[in-house]
């Protein structure tokens, strides 16, 4: 068998090994690390080696990772790795792919309610905002290594990456978060589009200083600035 070939046994290289329902994230409060430590207790060796290159990558980098490594960990050899991986680069990618299915799957779970009536009139938009804010920050805390370093990777990848082709997943997996701006400001597709960007960066920004500094905390205070800091840019269709 050639190490290189990416059999991903049986998968396409866009198709998560692990859809949000069979690792149970759909449900509130399952973590997504927790779901894959379940798995591998079950005996689902997939998802061990998933979990074992989720701290691998996050510490090392993509090239400081050697396949090697993460299959002693997990307890098989490089062989067994690479039948269910096919290359160092197909578990990274089935990693971001099992991940973006349940950001995605997540953050349609936190939009639905939202508009569920629309909120109308600036406090209640205020309200419904922070709401959304909160799951979201939520949502990245429950993995800091994927939103430390496998979600940069996909989002501002390398010239010469491998992984160019994930950004589109990332997009699809905020495009709940446009639907909510389209819908609650009644701004265009496009401008929904660019302020997902601008909503996810500056909650993104958040969890990375947190990632820099233990010490800090996001509290309901740092919440509602930054809520109202992203707000400040919609004030005209309000």
């Amino acid at each position: 068998m050639n190490a290189n070939q990416n059999l991903n046994h049986g998968t396409t290289d866009m198709q998560p090994v692990f859809s949000p329902e069979a690792l149970g994230v759909a449900l509130p409060g399952v973590r997504f690390r927790d779901a894959l430590e379940r798995l591998s207790a079950q005996g689902e060796l997939k998802a061990k080696l998933l979990l074992v290159a989720l701290d691998h990558f996050a510490k090392r980098g993509f090239d400081g990772v050697q396949v090697r490594e993460v299959a002693e960990e997990a307890g098989v050899s490089k062989p067994t790795l690479y039948y269910h991986f096919g290359s160092k680069e197909g578990l990274f990618r089935q990693l971001c792919l099992v991940a973006q299915a349940v950001v995605e799957r997540r953050v349609l779970n936190l939009v639905e309610p939202l508009l569920e009536p629309v909120p109308i009139g600036a406090s209640e938009i205020r309200a419904s905002a922070l709401q959304l804010a909160k799951g979201y920050v939520e949502l990245l805390r429950e993995t800091p290594e994927f939103t430390g370093f496998i979600f940069r990777s996909i989002a501002v990848p390398s010239p010469d990456s491998g992984f160019r082709d994930l950004m589109p997943l990332v997009e699809r997996a905020l495009s709940p978060f446009g639907l909510y701006i389209h819908t609650v400001f009644g701004v265009s597709l496009e401008q929904a589009r660019k302020e997902v960007l601008i909503f996810t960066a500056i909650f993104g920004a958040l969890i990375e200083e947190g990632l820099r500094r233990p010490e800090y905390v996001i509290d309901e205070k740092e919440l509602a600035w930054a809520v109202d800091r992203w707000l400040r840019g919609l004030e005209p269709v309000l």
